[in-house]
């Protein structure tokens, strides 16, 4: 078996459990975007959105952490699944889906790699460890009861300790997706490891397959292999010659990442090569990608079950070889991990756009994809080898950035921001000069003052409710303001922008003693919605804050 081409090479420092932060790198991102820290997770591998905000990121070794909507790590873990995950080769805690009916139910949905038989978690055994996805609780409290685990897929071998899949996600359908590698070598003893490995080609197992099942574990009626000669297979194998109910396609040979373009429901599956080759695969009911057959649309295995080579194999919609990528700067790639499509309206120019990262070279691509072809260009390069896990567009204050999951600097999830497409006109309506905040005393306008927090303090993030005064409606997307620092006994800055996060730049800038006055359009579109977020930027002192609103828009 090789080393390491496969994902995730292995994520070698938390994947072995080496505590080594490096430093987080100096990204390179095309024009107009940036990249911030939202929070510090050891060995992030998979991140969701509930629809009140929160963040959920789940960690290699088993825990599921709660960001809240204002940026916050809340320090305990929502659940730990403890001796019952194993984490070692690439085994773990590796997915995380939300209900779509989320808001009433307050289900999610967790892929793991169970401990079966409660041992040190072995490789090349008949007691290895076992793929999961369960069904779990999740209140407002952010504390998850482990009992209320229900178990929807089960007993999938992981072999090798390697090729797990592991990522889950609800369709458009409403329907739960689940990916499964082929588990690195075979389960059955009856080919071999790595290109050998022919587990996917069997039917009556789960291995090599893109799963698709009901929220309660039963399968659609829809699905593509039913009827005679097919089973259950969420238990374990069924008996050969058997194809698996729960099978929606086949034929890959680690599908670590997929993702579903918002408002079309077209499915990329992010495939991971052997030696040669990374793909990206349409998603299709039925289809057959041929590996071990192929790697890409290229021949591997010619002998057993690919001896005569199996007919109507799937071509990958794209794919690249091993080293540099085609049409960008990239270069030392060889194993492709999360995906996401940019929602449309979100960032200019970038509506269909494909995003998909490379474990191996640090670096996230973009895909345009025009018909049946498909071609790569740079989006962010410079992430550092072994390091982005997994993509996903979520809320943030920018209105929906781009988050991703990087085993870096000991282990991140970060955000980035890009230039807002062109939204429906807006309307401008004009005030007289009104006061909304003034730290120095009474608030002016119809509002009491916030007592004990006066002036802005050194170090600190604080939000100020806007909307609701003087006579801003609370659906206003922002105001012109005049922003006025005085009473400052030092230097220093002040960043102000909607409610939720910091914003990047900063807005003022002030001297000790010297009042310093500027203009800004202040957005209020950020979580609490109607409100600012003001972040101080001075190590030391005090100042005060005065900001006139002149106008609104909405």
């Amino acid at each position: 078996m090789r080393p390491v081409p496969h994902v995730i090479r292995s994520i070698l420092p938390g994947l072995l459990g080496l505590a080594v932060a490096r430093p987080a790198p100096a990204v390179t991102l095309i024009p107009g975007f940036t990249d911030n820290l939202v929070a510090a997770v050891g060995a992030p591998t998979a991140l969701a959105f509930t629809p009140d905000g929160r963040l959920l990121v789940t960690s290699q070794g088993g825990d599921l952490r709660v960001v809240t909507p204002g940026g916050i790590l809340i320090g305990t873990p929502a659940l730990s699944l403890g001796a019952r995950v194993c984490s070692n080769g690439e085994r773990g805690l590796l997915g995380v889906a939300v209900d779509p009916s989320f808001a009433s139910n307050r289900f999610i949905y967790l892929f793991y790699t169970f401990n079966k038989f409660n041992n040190t978690c072995p490789t090349l055994v008949s007691t290895v460890p076992v793929e999961r996805v369960s069904r779990f609780t999740l209140p407002d409290t952010n504390t998850i009861d482990p009992a209320s685990e229900l178990v929807l897929i089960d007993n999938v071998l992981n072999f090798a300790g390697n090729h797990n899949g592991g990522d889950v996600l609800f369709g458009p359908d409403g329907l739960l997706y689940a990916s499964i590698g082929d588990g690195g070598c075979d389960y059955a003893g009856d080919s071999g490891c790595s290109g050998a490995n022919d587990a996917s080609r069997d039917r009556n197992v789960l291995n090599g397959k893109l799963l698709r099942i009901a929220k309660d574990g039963t399968i659609p009626p829809d699905n593509p292999f039913l009827g005679a000669g097919t089973a259950r297979c969420n238990t374990g194998p069924a008996a050969p010659g058997v194809i698996c109910q729960e099978a929606f396609a086949w034929g890959l040979r680690n599908p670590f990442r997929f993702a579903f373009q918002p408002g079309t429901g077209t499915l990329f599956i992010n495939d991971v090569g052997e030696a040669a080759f990374e793909e990206v695969n349409l998603g299709q009911a039925g289809a057959d990608y041929g590996w071990p057959c192929r790697e890409g649309a290229h021949p591997n295995l010619t002998t057993g079950k690919c001896s005569p080579s199996p007919p109507s194999l799937v071509d990958p919609l794209y794919e690249y070889a091993h080293g540099a990528i085609p049409g960008t700067s990239a270069a030392g790639c060889g194993s492709i991990t999360g995906g996401a499509f940019a929602p449309a309206g979100v960032w200019t120019s970038f509506d269909g756009a494909y995003l998909f990262a490379d474990f191996n070279c640090g670096a996230i691509v973009r895909l345009n994809v025009v018909g049946a072809s498909a071609t790569a260009a740079d989006f962010a390069t410079g992430i550092g080898a072994a390091t982005v896990v997994h993509l996903a567009f979520g809320p943030s204050a920018a209105g929906q950035s781009l988050y991703y999951t990087t085993y870096g600097a000991g282990g991140q999830v970060r955000r980035i921001d890009g230039p807002a497409a062109a939204r429906p006109a807006s309307t401008f309506t004009p005030l007289t000069p009104c006061r909304v905040l003034d730290t120095r005393g009474p608030y002016l306008g119809p509002v009491a003052r916030d007592p004990g927090n006066d002036e802005l303090q050194p170090g600190a993030s604080r939000d100020f409710a806007i909307a609701g005064r003087c006579g801003i409606p609370q659906d206003a997307l922002a105001v012109a303001a005049n922003v006025t620092v005085t009473n400052a006994t030092t230097a220093g800055s002040l960043r102000i922008g909607p409610a939720g996060a910091p914003p990047p730049l900063d807005t003022i800038d002030f001297r000790a003693g010297i009042a310093r006055a500027n203009n800004a359009i202040l957005g209020l579109f950020g979580v609490p919605a109607g409100s600012i977020s003001v972040t101080s930027g001075f190590g030391a002192g005090t100042a005060d804050l005065v900001i006139d609103v002149t106008g609104w828009w909405r």
